[in-house]
């Protein structure tokens, strides 16, 4: 029976280590689980052994056992296809998480770093306006005394123009009142020159009329 198989399905008697509760146990996929979970999962296949032991010892012959056997065997072998499939599935989900944890890291750390960057341009920002702020105040101050001064110079030289317009207006009345004397003096010289010509003119006449007289007297 070990070389011919059991039930015409190829299966071999060192296949039978395989059912659960053998000695022989092929290792978990990843080799890394809880050892807690080994032995519950020992214990359970403990139980399964125990009821199909059980199971068995109710069948009276060696063919019946035979092929209860290989029905447990056939159940088993679809039950271990399924957790394959079942356990590809949940390889290929388990890649694409890693795979989309790892973006997530990637895209983490691109934005780590363009927040590094973002502070860097904030803080450049701010010393660069801290900076135009300081310029834009010194500015502010150098037109500010610049202002001063040409207001000031700026006063000076209205004051400097106030004192030239107070001074000629001091020499504008000065010559208008010399003008004022001798036009007065002017005035007093042609009237003593108009009187002496009257005073001339009636001498004159009175001559003329001393001399009329003495010639009509002589005639």
């Amino acid at each position: 029976m070990e070389e011919a198989g059991i039930c015409g399905l190829g299966v071999k008697a060192d296949m039978l280590e395989e059912i659960p509760g053998g000695e022989a146990r092929t290792d978990p996929p990843d080799g890394q689980q809880d050892s807690e979970c080994n032995r519950n999962k020992e214990k359970t296949l403990g139980k399964e052994v125990l009821l199909l032991m059980q199971a068995l010892n109710t069948l009276s012959t060696p063919e019946e056992k035979l092929a209860a056997l290989c029905k447990k065997y056939a159940d088993l072998l679809e039950e271990s296809r399924s957790v394959q499939k079942q356990m590809k599935i949940l390889q290929k989900k388990q890649a694409q998480i890693v795979k989309e944890k790892v973006h997530l890291q990637s895209e983490h750390s691109k934005a780590i770093l363009a927040r590094s960057k973002l502070e860097s341009l904030c803080r450049e920002l701010q010393r660069h306006n801290k900076t135009l702020k300081e310029e834009n105040m010194q500015q502010a101050r150098e037109e500010e005394e610049r202002r001063k001064e040409a207001t000031a110079h700026f006063q000076i030289t209205l004051n400097e123009i106030q004192a030239q317009l107070e001074q000629h207006d001091i020499h504008n009345a000065k010559l208008r009142q010399e003008n004022i004397e001798l036009g007065e003096k002017l005035k007093k010289l042609i009237e003593q020159y108009a009187l002496r010509e009257e005073v001339m003119a009636f001498g004159l006449f009175k001559r003329l009329l001393k001399i009329s007289k003495s010639v009509t007297i002589h005639t």
